[in-house]
């Protein structure tokens, strides 16, 4: 029921909805000055949460810092999902920017950086459960000729909670004393606050790195401060679902 809840709250948190909604009620009223006042309210909107310049402001209040690394090499690395789209029928693997927390990873693992990594992932996907994004992503790495030594699949968890919930359970059969390990976890920087608040709910207190970073420097250029875009939309439906998420989780005792 949490899983479904959270595909809605989706939806509800992005201003596309919104503004969707507001120019459907101006097509259908009749009031004149309440046209022109929602046709200002819709202007505003493209306005505000169009501007690059006002959402990096507002990620960069979120987002962690870019890591928070205290060893040269690890025991273990966990790399969280939600990294790719599957086509199942055309057995098509396609990627989106998130693919940044499994390339962060990679060249360490090559160095020999990391003795273990976990791919933390299973469906996200509320009709096709049967697709596991660890298991694909294994595979896709097989086909591509990348060979990782020690590497340890997750598969069963949905969302954040349950990627530290299942792969601690994974680790603990493996480790007898985990403790004692060094471990690294990789997500998203928009992410990374509520997974590492998931894991130290588990009693896994990990060094972090985050991926594709949001906000970049601060810029004063007339295009980014002022000329709304429409991608800038899914930038604020991003980090409402990840502010809303965090305290979810905290009030369900999930954090």
């Amino acid at each position: 029921m949490f899983f479904i809840l959270s595909k809605i709250l989706a939806f509800l948190l992005s201003p596309f909805t919104y503004l969707v909604g507001l120019l459907t009620w101006v097509y259908f009223t009749k009031n004149p000055i309440k046209r022109k006042k929602l046709l200002i309210a819709s202007i505003s909107l493209v306005f505000i949460f169009g501007n690059n310049f006002i959402l990096d402001e507002a990620i960069r209040l979120w987002e962690k810092p870019l890591s928070e690394t205290r060893a040269d090499k690890y025991d273990i690395a966990i790399v969280l999902g939600g990294m790719i789209i599957y086509d199942a029928k055309n057995d098509i693997t396609r990627f989106n920017s998130n693919i940044d927390r499994l390339l962060q990873i990679l060249p360490k693992v090559k160095r020999g950086e990391i003795k273990n990594l976990v791919i933390s992932g299973g469906s996200g996907d509320i009709y096709h459960p049967e697709n596991k994004e660890s298991d694909i992503l294994s595979k896709y790495l097989t086909n591509a000729g990348i060979k990782i030594n020690n590497l340890l699949i997750e598969n069963k968890s949905r969302n954040t909670f349950e990627n530290a919930l299942y792969t601690k359970e994974l680790l603990q059969l493996k480790f007898k004393n985990l403790a004692e390990k060094r471990i690294l976890l990789i997500t998203s920087s928009n992410h990374m606050r509520r997974s590492l608040a998931c894991f130290e709910k588990q009693g896994i207190y990990p060094d972090y790195l985050s991926s594709n970073r949001n906000s970049g420097p601060r810029k004063f250029e007339f295009e980014y401060c002022f000329i709304p875009g429409a991608h800038v939309f899914s930038g604020w439906t991003h980090l409402a679902h990840e502010v809303i998420g965090y305290w979810a989780y905290k009030l369900t005792g999930k954090i």
